[in-house]
């Protein structure tokens, strides 16, 4: 049994309450693999060396970092910086770990005419280094899962011309769990899951089938429509929406906290 963990790198997430929970189920004999965000960390790099920062609006209102030529080396570079961080807090917790930094398990087709709105107005972008995930080395994660290794995988992928380039880590986690037929994928981040009301953590939705989440997308504002789009794309028994800021969430999660969006509707409670 495989499990999926996306830990997410935006800011007021702390990742050592997620790593600490992660290495005592891991040493407890689970399989897990962890992809990591570096929102965050890219952010303050950008900001210490003068780099603005820019964000790109879909017509769908998706939002991504606008990732030129210059973003794409301080993406890396953040990336690369989290990854080894996150792996090395592991192998502090005893767990054999394996940074996976590079762009050595997910490939993706460059986005060369992204449609967005700026200003109101739409636009074709050109220049960005983002791209639409193909396709995970499942092969490579399932070797070092066999050998008893823990991936630790960073949000970079090789292009088709070999480029590096910016992919969402949400959707990396949710390839990687579709190519290893994972059990359960759950995303950690600094809200408690799906809200009705983005302002009431009150107003947290429990538990929806798949086959409902035509009903509860539009429920989703920010970064929560990538995660649900993430959902849709797992095809996993369950992928549970979590918050990473508690004592044990992963923990928690699996006991029930969250936004539990399961593939068979007959587990769903009514109500939720």
């Amino acid at each position: 049994m495989i499990h999926v963990l996306k830990l997410g790198g935006g800011a007021g997430i702390e990742h050592e309450l997620a790593i600490r929970n992660l290495a005592a189920r891991v040493l407890d004999g689970e399989q897990w693999v962890l992809v990591h965000g570096c929102s965050a960390a890219a952010n303050d790099l950008a900001q210490q060396i003068g780099c603005p920062v820019q964000t790109i609006t879909s017509p769908g209102g998706h939002t991504s970092r606008y990732t030129d030529s210059r973003m794409i080396e301080i993406y890396s570079a953040a990336a690369a910086s989290v990854n080894q961080r996150l792996t090395a807090t592991l192998v502090g917790f005893g767990v054999r770990a394996v940074g996976l930094a590079g762009p050595e398990v997910i490939n993706a087709r460059r986005k060369e005419a992204i449609r967005a709105i700026r200003e109101g107005r739409p636009v074709i972008i050109r220049d960005d280094f983002s791209g639409t995930i193909t396709g995970a080395a499942g092969h490579l994660l399932r070797t070092l899962l066999n050998a008893g290794l823990t991936p630790v995988v960073a949000p970079v992928a090789i292009g088709e011309q070999f480029e590096r380039l910016n992919v969402d880590g949400d959707l990396v986690a949710a390839t990687i769990a579709r190519e290893l037929g994972a059990d359960t994928l759950i995303i950690l981040s600094n809200v408690p899951g799906l809200l009705r009301d983005a302002s009431d953590p009150a107003s947290l939705v429990s538990q929806f089938g798949l086959s409902e989440i035509g009903r509860y997308e539009p429920l989703a504002q920010g970064r929560m429509k990538k995660k649900i789009l993430a959902a849709q794309q797992a095809g996993v028994p369950q992928v549970i929406l979590a918050d990473a800021r508690v004592d044990t969430p992963l923990d928690v999660a699996l006991d029930g906290a969250g936004t539990h969006i399961l593939r068979e509707v007959a587990y769903v409670r009514h109500g939720a």
